[in-house]
């Protein structure tokens, strides 16, 4: 037996092993394992994509709701949960991407936390 011979047994007793492989417990399937693996290879780019494009909503939403405050706007509890919210996933994708211009909102945050606190505080949502 040479080499190629042993290859070819070898990769089809591989593929025959990954296709019959289930641990009744734990269920491992390593076809879709590999599918996964390689989907997430292919897609990473457009992963980074959508979470930039998360992030600057998150942002947007952010600066807006700021800007209705200041302007007597009232909001109930909910949504200021939800700004909360969108907050967080701002400051995690910044936190996680150092080179993402994350300046545009502090001020903006830092506004819609002290007004949240003082809602809370008085009781006074909408």
């Amino acid at each position: 037996m040479d080499i190629a011979e042993i290859l070819k047994t070898g990769g089809s007793a591989l593929v025959v092993i990954l296709t019959l492989i289930e641990i009744t417990p734990l269920k491992i399937n390593p076809w879709r394992m590999i599918a996964r693996w390689i989907g997430k290879a292919l897609n990473a780019d457009m992963m980074d994509v959508i979470s930039e494009n998360n992030a600057e909503i998150a942002r947007y939403r952010i600066i807006r709701f700021y800007d209705e405050t200041r302007h007597d706007v009232k909001h109930t509890e909910e949504h200021f949960n939800q700004i909360m919210d969108d907050i967080r996933t701002y400051e995690q994708y910044c936190d996680d991407h150092p080179k993402f211009k994350n300046n545009k909102a502090v001020a903006s945050i830092e506004g819609v936390r002290e007004i949240y606190r003082k809602c809370l505080k008085e009781n006074s949502f909408l």
